[in-house]
């Protein structure tokens, strides 16, 4: 094969390309954001080889939208590459009961277990200020409106591409309706909004006593373990996505969606004055058990292709924050790891993605799955 197949107009999404090489040898690549959305661009480089494809997702899988989505795109791509295997990775048992229902294959592996424990952690020195933090988008689904009866807390948060006005007048009418919030990203004295790299970010969150996660829907919720990393007890609502799994009772609490009770619950959980350090280890236990399950799946791959054992002592050497990166385009990222067909140049000076229009650089500051606050 020289160059990518004719664009199929039926595999077609436009999405930022997110993924991460595992393996050259048996081809293993991870990646996440839309299921199938990676390898919807990778794919048409790579029809003649041996490919498995582990999909992460940072949505519920419950939701039906998705669920219709992902379906119909995995049965079209399983066709059209029958060499290349697709495997969906999933946040919340209750997913892996409804993939299996739906004959979608699946592998319990939640995405915060790839959060580097080095970037979020207690900081020692750091006043606590805040009664809690809320690292959140600028969008109605975050609730914000939750933490309301809270004294003091903050708000770390980024702008969406797009629609910049309508997220300003939201953050406006957050400011004017709880004036206990403070917004951590901007400039004390000029007010000016300013990105927090991962240092900053970290300070934040040791700036705070507890860390809030006020969403009914959304996926894994990195936030979630980097607050804990940080060293805080997490309160939660009641939720869907898979947030749950790393919230320990004696270090959480997981409540109504009504703000009383979410204010109840940041204050019992201060008064109890938990160690940072004790909060912190509970979620490395997590953190290792999820990748000593992923170690397992890498390996059985490995043994399937007659390639036995030694992932667990390459782990961290192919080990990168979230597991993913964002090489702009489908090209670059198969160049970067000599899997580029003869032919296939860079956007541009060679044959066109069947795909989308992937995207630039990272996005983030530091903070690979989204942009800084």
């Amino acid at each position: 094969m020289t160059s990518p197949p004719v664009p199929d107009s039926r595999l077609s999404v436009s999405e930022f390309l997110r993924c991460h090489l595992i393996s050259r040898d048996p081809l293993i690549i991870i990646s996440y954001g839309l299921p199938l959305g990676a390898p919807i661009q990778l794919s048409p480089y790579l029809a003649d080889r041996k490919a498995y494809f582990l999909m992460g997702n940072w949505w519920s899988l419950l939701d039906r939208k998705l669920l219709v989505h992902a379906k119909h795109f995995y049965t079209l791509m399983r066709d059209r590459y029958p060499r290349h295997e697709f495997l969906f990775l999933t946040n919340a048992r209750e997913e892996d009961a409804m993939l299996e229902q739906i004959g979608l294959p699946h592998y319990f592996c939640h995405h915060n277990a790839f959060l580097d424990e080095n970037i979020f952690r207690p900081l020692p020195g750091v006043a606590k200020t805040l009664d809690a933090v809320y690292t959140a988008r600028l969008l109605p689904f975050k609730r914000h409106a939750l933490a309301r009866r809270i004294p003091s807390w903050g708000l770390a948060y980024y702008f969406e591409p797009g629609e910049r006005q309508k997220q300003q007048a939201y953050l406006r009418h957050l400011r004017k309706t709880m004036p206990g919030m403070v917004c951590c990203n901007h400039d004390p004295a000029t007010d000016a909004y300013a990105r927090l790299d991962p240092e900053a970010m970290c300070r934040t969150y040791n700036s705070a006593r507890v860390g809030l996660c006020l969403s009914q829907v959304e996926g894994g919720n990195y936030a979630t373990t980097e607050y804990m990393l940080a060293g805080l007890p997490v309160v939660s609502t009641i939720s869907q996505g898979g947030r749950d799994h790393f919230l320990d009772p004696d270090i959480s609490r997981i409540v109504e969606p009504n703000a009383v009770a979410v204010a109840e619950a940041v204050a019992e959980l201060v008064a109890r004055h938990i160690p940072p350090r004790t909060v912190r280890l509970r979620a490395l236990v997590k953190i290792r058990e999820q990748r000593q399950d992923f170690i397992r799946l890498i390996e059985a791959i490995l043994d399937r292709e007659g390639c036995h054992g030694g992932f667990a002592d390459r782990f961290e050497s192919v080990f990168t924050n979230k597991m993913l990166t964002y090489p702009g385009t489908p090209e670059a990222f198969l160049a970067a790891h000599g899997l580029l067909p003869e032919g296939a140049g860079p956007r541009g000076t060679g044959p066109v993605s069947p795909a989308i229009q992937a995207g630039g650089a990272s996005r983030s500051g530091g903070h690979p799955s989204r942009p800084a606050p």
